[in-house]
């Protein structure tokens, strides 16, 4: 459901990565098996591949395979955290302070939803990402 972007998030990192088309094209293959996670909390797991590619580019042992094992196993425990946290405590509680601010039908209520969910959305994706990244470079590769 989310590998279409999985795979265009990764186009960019796989084209810095490998000069020669042939070497793209073979990365490119490890992000068509399917992907479907929590978005929000889903990018550490497009920072550890992209750690991991990374790793692979630079000649350690690491293989498509291990890529892809890495991602599918992070998957679903990835999306079962962050709909617990994001979708089933963390908009509503949002919601809930919108709706209170609402009252009256004032805007102040929306307004105040969208800026701040898309603050943390943005921030904390971006946080995950790069978190992810540099445990997919160092710490899952010394382990």
């Amino acid at each position: 459901m989310q590998t279409f972007g999985y795979l265009t998030s990764m186009l960019p990192i796989v084209e810095e990565l490998y000069d020669k088309p042939e070497d793209q094209k073979e990365a490119m293959t490890t992000y068509k098996a399917f992907f479907n996670t929590e978005p929000q909390l889903g990018s550490v797991i497009v920072g550890v591949t992209a750690g991991l590619e990374e790793a692979k580019a630079n000649g350690d042992a690491v293989d498509g395979e291990t890529i892809n094992g890495m991602r599918a196993g992070l998957m679903g425990p990835i999306a079962g955290i962050g709909d617990s946290l994001i979708v089933g405590t963390l908009i509503p509680i949002l919601l809930g302070i919108a709706l209170g601010m609402s009252t009256g039908g004032s805007p102040v209520g929306a307004i105040f939803y969208i800026i701040v969910w898309n603050l943390i959305a943005y921030f904390g994706m971006n946080f995950l990402f790069f978190r992810g990244y540099q445990m997919g470079v160092t710490e899952l590769l010394n382990s």
